[in-house]
C-alpha cells in the first residue's frame, strides 16, 4: 500500500497555484545555472516527457524548460499582497503594484544571502529518497532520481542544510507581504498529530505549509493533467490523486523517466550537480513552474560571479 508523507500533501497542492484574481504567487527560488551538467540534465528529463507525450498522441505535457519555463528549486512560494489596491477596476486585479513591489523586493535585499550559507556546503545534486513511502518497504533504497505522483513528475534534490538554511532566512523578510487572511488548506485537518497542528500553524504564520520540516526541495521536470482545458485544471485536488495514479495515466511518464535514469545513473559515477549561485524571484504558473522572463530581481550568492544570460535578464511583469 502506498501513502504519501504528509509534508507532500502540502507541497502537491501549492504546485498548482497559479495567479489568478486577487492573487499575485511569487515563487523565490535557486535557478538552475545554464552551464552544468544538472542543467542538462533537468532539461533532458523534460524533453522526453515532451517526446513521450507527442509520441502517445496525448500533447497533455504542459511543462516547457526550453521557452516557456525556468528550471529551478522553489525555497518559498506564497501569494503576496501587491496587487493594485483599486477593487472595483476589474482590469487591475492581477497588476501589481510597483510601490508595494519595491518595499517587497528591498525586503528580500536585507537577507545576505552569502552570510547564511557561510561555513555549508551548498552543493546541488539529485537523491533517489522518493516522495512516496511504502508500508513495509524501504524507499529510500530505491534507483530513481525522480518522482511521479498524481500529474506531477519532478527530480528529487538532496535535502541540504544550504537550502534549508536559505528558505528559512527568506520567511521572515517577507512574512508582511503575504496574503491576510491565509487560509489552511483543506488536507491539513486529515492529518495525525502533531504534523496537523504543524501544518495548520506554518500556513498561518508563513503563508505555506511547505517550509521548515514541510520543505521538500525538488526540480519539478513536468505536469500532465488529464483535465487540462476544463475548469478543473486550474486547482488539482488532492482527492483526485488516486485517479491520476493509475496505470494507464501514468505508464509512459514512466517508460520516459526510465530512460532518462538510466542515462543519469551512468552520470552519477563521474558526479552531476550543481551549485547554488543565486537566488531570484519571479511568477508562479502551471504546476510549480516559474514563467520564463518573469524574473524581477536575482541576488547573486557566494563569492563566484555568475551573471543571467540574456534571456533570463531581470524584469518586471505587470
Amino acid at each position: 500500500m502506498m501513502m504519501m508523507r504528509p509534508s507532500l500533501a502540502a507541497f502537491l497542492l501549492h504546485l498548482t497555484i497559479i495567479a489568478i484574481s486577487h492573487a499575485i504567487y511569487l515563487d523565490i527560488h535557486v535557478p538552475l545555472p545554464n552551464d552544468d551538467c544538472l542543467m542538462t540534465q533537468t532539461l533532458r528529463a523534460n524533453e522526453l516527457l515532451r517526446s513521450y507525450s507527442s509520441n502517445q498522441n496525448y500533447d497533455s505535457e504542459q511543462v516547457d524548460l526550453f521557452s516557456r519555463h525556468v528550471p529551478h528549486i522553489t525555497l518559498f512560494l506564497a501569494d503576496f499582497d501587491l496587487e493594485l489596491d483599486d477593487s472595483n477596476a476589474s482590469e487591475s486585479l492581477s497588476q501589481l503594484n510597483v510601490t508595494k513591489v519595491d518595499s517587497f523586493l528591498a525586503a528580500i535585499s536585507t537577507i545576505n544571502f552569502t552570510q547564511v550559507i557561510q561555513g555549508l556546503d551548498c552543493t546541488v545534486s539529485l537523491s533517489t529518497q522518493s516522495f512516496i513511502v511504502e508500508h513495509n518497504d524501504d524507499s529510500n533504497n530505491n534507483d530513481k532520481f525522480y518522482t511521479i505522483n498524481g500529474a506531477f513528475t519532478m527530480l528529487n534534490v538532496q535535502n541540504t542544510p544550504c537550502l534549508k538554511a536559505l528558505s528559512s532566512a527568506i520567511l521572515d523578510p517577507v512574512e508582511s507581504f503575504v496574503k491576510r487572511p491565509i487560509i489552511v488548506p483543506s488536507w491539513a485537518a486529515s492529518l495525525p498529530e502533531p504534523e496537523r497542528s504543524a501544518a495548520i500553524y506554518r500556513s498561518r504564520k508563513y503563508g505555506s505549509p511547505n517550509v521548515k520540516e514541510g520543505f521538500l526541495p525538488h526540480l519539478t521536470v513536468g505536469f500532465d493533467d488529464p483535465s487540462r482545458g476544463s475548469a478543473a485544471s486550474a486547482t488539482y485536488h488532492h482527492s483526485s490523486h488516486a485517479d491520476m495514479n493509475s496505470e494507464t495515466s501514468m505508464q509512459w511518464r514512466e517508460d520516459a523517466m526510465g530512460q532518462w535514469n538510466k542515462g543519469f545513473a551512468l552520470l552519477m559515477n563521474d558526479g552531476c550537480s550543481s551549485m547554488v549561485k543565486g537566488i531570484a524571484v519571479g511568477r508562479n504558473s502551471i504546476g510549480g513552474t516559474v514563467l520564463a522572463n518573469s524574473r524581477m530581481r536575482y541576488w547573486k550568492v557566494g563569492n563566484d560571479l555568475f551573471l543571467p544570460h540574456e534571456h533570463e535578464a531581470q524584469a518586471v511583469i505587470i
